[in-house]
């Protein structure tokens, strides 16, 4: 099972503590999984810029990562030790996740940065492969259940399959560890740990593939 694991992310800096420990398991380079690395310099590389689109100004706004600059960083920071970096977004799973998204104006948002990111990355629908690592992007719901949830924002959870069984990592518990999910692209029932209350996630068809 994978073992990199760090404490719990400030803000929104998921995207980046999932880099960070995809990496270090490829490569076994323990120094990069340093909170004040990953919050102090990946974060701030990786996150959206503003540039008129309204989706993306209120996601530059909020902190939140931008795969296709996470995708830049991986192979620049890390290309010479072979870790290599590509965009996958899952058109079918794309599908599957906005219905969950009630209001029509977000949901059309979504759906327009999602098919912005498309036409920069590889269309594809993911299965997941052994020792590969998925920097994948989750709507985020307040609620044991997606379904019925209050919509919350975006998360980045990381996802690999070892030895045919498939874990997941949550930089967001007040105590991140790996887990097994049931069905990683709907993760129900989690941040269960005070003062937190339950959250579920449902992944939007956008990954980062990191891999050796």
């Amino acid at each position: 099972m994978p073992k990199k694991k760090l404490g719990e992310q400030t803000g929104n800096s998921c995207a980046a503590h999932c880099t960070a420990i995809a990496v270090a398991e490829l490569v076994d380079m323990d120094f990069i999984v340093r909170k004040e690395y990953i919050e102090g310099n990946l974060w701030t590389a990786i996150q959206f810029r503003t540039c008129g689109d309204p989706m993306v100004d209120y996601l530059a706004l909020e902190k939140n990562s931008d795969p296709r600059l996470i995708v830049d960083l991986v192979k620049n920071r890390w290309g010479y030790k072979g870790v290599r970096a590509a965009l996958k977004c899952d058109e079918t799973q794309k599908n599957a996740a906005l219905p969950y998204i009630t209001d029509m104006k977000l949901k059309l948002g979504l759906e327009g940065l999602f098919n912005m990111l498309k036409g920069s990355g590889t269309v594809a629908t993911i299965a997941l492969q052994e020792g590969v690592y998925y920097n994948c992007a989750y709507l985020v719901f307040k609620g044991a259940k997606a379904a019925g949830g209050k919509y919350t924002g975006m998360h980045n959870m990381l996802v690999t399959m070892q030895k045919g069984v498939t874990w997941f990592y949550n930089s967001n518990e007040v105590t991140p560890n790996w887990g097994k999910p049931t069905n990683w692209k709907e993760i129900e029932n989690q941040n269960l740990t005070p003062p937190q209350s339950a959250a579920s996630y449902v992944f939007t068809g956008v990954a980062v593939e990191i891999r050796k």
